[in-house]
C-alpha cells in the first residue's frame, strides 16, 4: 500500500510540475488528439479583430476580461496584438507578438522571440468562416500527459448562438472536450 501511495504522490507532484511550465493549460492523461485543421487557410481573410468568446484556462488570461486578438501584416511577417482589460483594475494589459504560418491552418506564434526559429507549430485553426468564428488548439506532449489549450474567436463581441453551435461542432468532431471551455466576460469594457 505505501508503493501505491507513493507512486500517486511522485505522479501528482510531476504534474503539478509541468502545470507550472506549460502555464496551466489544461493538462490530460494521454497523447493529444489527432486533429484536422483548415486546408486552404487565407491569412488574408484572418486578419483583422477577433473576441476571445471562450478558452480553456492559461494562466496568462487568467484575470483578463474584455480579450481581443488583432492580425495585421508588415510586409511578410504577422503582426499579433492581443489585449485584454484586467478584471480588478480595469486598466488596459496588451502584448504583440509575431506569427508565420508553417503550412496551412498551422502557424508558429511568439512573444518572446522570433517564431522563424521554429518549425513547431503551436496556433492550429481547426476551422473558421473568416467572418464570424475561428477554433484555435495547441496540444503538446510531455511524456505520458499532454497539454492543451483551446480558443473560441469571433468576429463579433456578442456572437449568436448559432456561431457558437458551430464552433462545438469542430471541438466534438476533433474530439475535444468542450467542457472545459469558459466563457471570457465581454461585459464593461471601458477601461481606464
Amino acid at each position: 500500500m505505501l508503493n501505491y501511495s507513493k507512486c500517486w504522490f511522485t505522479l501528482l507532484v510531476v504534474v503539478g510540475c509541468f502545470s507550472t511550465i506549460v502555464h496551466a493549460q489544461v493538462i490530460a492523461l494521454g497523447s493529444c488528439p489527432n486533429v484536422s485543421v483548415v486546408s486552404d487557410f487565407k491569412v488574408d481573410q484572418y486578419l483583422g479583430k477577433w473576441y476571445g468568446n471562450r478558452n480553456y484556462y492559461a494562466i496568462f488570461q487568467s484575470d483578463l476580461d474584455c480579450v481581443t486578438a488583432e492580425y495585421t501584416l508588415n510586409g511578410t511577417e504577422i503582426v499579433v496584438k492581443n489585449e485584454g482589460i484586467q478584471q480588478v483594475t480595469r486598466r488596459k494589459r496588451s502584448t504583440t507578438g509575431v506569427a508565420r504560418l508553417i503550412k496551412s491552418g498551422k502557424l508558429s506564434v511568439s512573444f518572446t522571440g522570433n517564431p522563424s526559429e521554429t518549425e513547431f507549430p503551436n496556433y492550429l485553426v481547426l476551422d473558421t468562416d473568416y467572418t464570424s468564428y475561428a477554433v484555435v488548439w495547441n496540444c503538446f506532449e510531455l511524456g505520458p500527459i499532454s497539454s492543451r489549450i483551446a480558443w473560441v474567436l469571433t468576429r463579433e463581441q456578442y456572437p449568436s448562438i448559432s456561431t457558437i453551435d458551430k464552433a462545438y461542432a469542430v471541438f466534438k468532431r476533433n474530439g475535444i472536450d468542450v467542457g472545459r471551455l469558459r466563457l471570457t466576460n465581454q461585459n464593461n469594457c471601458t477601461r481606464r
